[in-house]
C-alpha cells in the first residue's frame, strides 16, 4: 500500500522539495525512500506499542488540514516519524539539519494526507477509524486470517498487528495477551 501511495505523490513531493530547497531533482528524489522507511517504521512502532489512537489522530489531522487530533505537527507519532526522517536525510544525503527539516515539512504532510485519504476511502463512512486504517494499510481481517507468511513490509506490519491483537498468553492465565486479552480481562 505504501509503495502505491509513494508512487502517487512522488512527482508532487520531488517538485516541491526541489523548488523550496534548490536541490537538483535527482537529489530531491533520493529523499523519498528515506521518507517511506521513516513512515513504515513509525507506523510499525506505533502499532507494536499499542498507540492506535496516535496513528488515528495523525491521519485525521493530515486529512483535515491539521484541525483534527490536536494537529499533525503536535502528534507524537508524526513527531517521531519526522525526527527519524530528518536524521536519515542528514546522515544519508549529507544535507544540513535545516534543509532536512524543510524537506520533512514538505514531504511528510503530503504523504500523510494521501495515507489518510486512503484510510477514509477504505471505511464505510468519511471518518477515520481503526478498521479503515487497518484495511488501508493492508491489515484487514482477511489478510490476518490469510496468514502471516507474506514477508516484507506488509508481512512485518501484519505480524505486529497480529501480536498486538492476539499476543502471547500470560503465564498462569487463560486470557490471551495483547488488546484482546486486556478486553477479555475487563469482563471477568
Amino acid at each position: 500500500m505504501l509503495d502505491s501511495i509513494m508512487d502517487a505523490v512522488k512527482g508532487q513531493v520531488v517538485s516541491a522539495i526541489a523548488e523550496k530547497t534548490g536541490l537538483p531533482l535527482g537529489q530531491a528524489e533520493k529523499a523519498l525512500p528515506l521518507a517511506q522507511e521513516s513512515v513504515t517504521e513509525g507506523i510499525t512502532g506505533a502499532l507494536s506499542g499499542g498507540n492506535v489512537d496516535g496513528l488515528l489522530g495523525m491521519l485525521t489531522s493530515a486529512v483535515s488540514g491539521g484541525s483534527g487530533g490536536g494537529g499533525l505537527l503536535e502528534n507524537v507519532v508524526y513527531k517521531g516519524i519526522a525526527g527519524n526522517f530528518i536524521s536519515k536525510v542528514t546522515s544519508s544525503l549529507g544535507l544540513s539539519e535545516g534543509v532536512a527539516s524543510t524537506i520533512s515539512s514538505l514531504a511528510l504532510p503530503m504523504i500523510m494526507s494521501k495515507i489518510g485519504g486512503a484510510t477514509q476511502a477504505a471505511g464505510d463512512t468519511d471518518g477515520i477509524d481503526a478498521g479503515s486504517m487497518m484495511s488501508a494499510l493492508g491489515l484487514d481481517a482477511g489478510s490476518l486470517l490469510g496468514g502471516l507468511a507474506g514477508g516484507g513490509e506488509a508481512g512485518d506490519l501484519l505480524g505486529k498487528a497480529a501480536s498486538m491483537l492476539g499476543g502471547a498468553k500470560d503465564a498462569g492465565s487463560s486470557t490471551g495477551g495483547g488488546l484482546l486479552g486486556k478486553l477479555g480481562g475487563m469482563f471477568k
